[in-house]
């Protein structure tokens, strides 16, 4: 069986099934390694180096004669190179301007500001569009749009249409956080009541207040930070 990543006059189905699989493996293992960001926090950048490693890896799958170990070592530069340019611009603001760009205001006040949008070639339409998005029906809601780095537009309302928040009122709130698990298909979870400072009895206790005789058909129970047990059954 010749070698299927050299450079070869014809791949057979099994030669491209088994490079198709390297290329798969090769791409999840890149993948796992990126910047840790939302969908739409990649800058143009990111995106660059996103298309320029998806051709070079999967380009011996389109190319018999194409050896495996050129574009691998090529896309093995370039992702070395996007990380240490990302840990530059992480040390730098001035070096992460010049490479993610900075955020340019659009609006102020309630204005347009006509001359940043012509050198983002920001038109009318796409304005009005991502206010609508945001449920801003007028201009004169929003005291400032930025065109972020991601391309999304970011709208700060003016002060006297900002929703209502318990502080304005001087309504006492209690702190939020992460609830617990305690019960993951019908086993319970030990370790996490022992955090919370609780016991299997004291769990079964209250689950047993709510008519549940056995934890075995409970599918899924958490508790807040509040100490409050909520739960779904099977």
């Amino acid at each position: 069986m010749p070698d299927i990543f050299s450079s070869l006059p014809e791949l057979s189905p099994v030669g491209f099934g088994l490079r198709a699989v390297a290329v798969g493996i090769i791409l999840w293992f890149a993948s796992r390694k990126l910047p840790r960001r939302a969908g739409g926090q990649f800058a143009a950048f990111d995106f660059t180096f996103f298309w320029m490693m998806g051709g070079l890896i999967a380009s011996p799958l389109f190319d018999s004669k194409i050896n495996f170990v050129n574009p691998i070592t090529a896309a093995v530069t370039v992702y070395v190179w996007h990380h240490f340019i990302a840990y530059l611009a992480v040390k730098s603001r001035p070096l992460a301007g010049m490479i993610y760009g900075t955020a340019i205001p659009l609006v102020r006040g309630g204005k347009i500001i006509r001359q940043n949008m012509k050198k983002e070639l920001f038109n009318l339409e796409l304005l009005l569009t991502q206010l609508r998005l945001q449920k801003v029906t007028s201009l004169a809601e929003v005291e400032e749009a930025t065109l972020e780095t991601n391309g999304e537009v970011s709208v700060i309302k003016k002060a006297h249409l900002s929703p209502v928040t318990p502080q304005d009122l001087n309504i006492p709130v209690v702190s939020g956080g992460e609830a617990t698990v305690v019960i993951d298909d019908g086993k319970v979870l030990v370790d996490n009541l022992v955090k919370l400072n609780h016991s299997e009895k004291w769990l079964q206790e209250q689950l047993y207040r709510y008519g549940i005789i056995k934890v075995n058909d409970v599918y899924y129970a958490v508790i807040d930070s509040t100490g409050n047990l909520s739960y779904s059954v099977k």
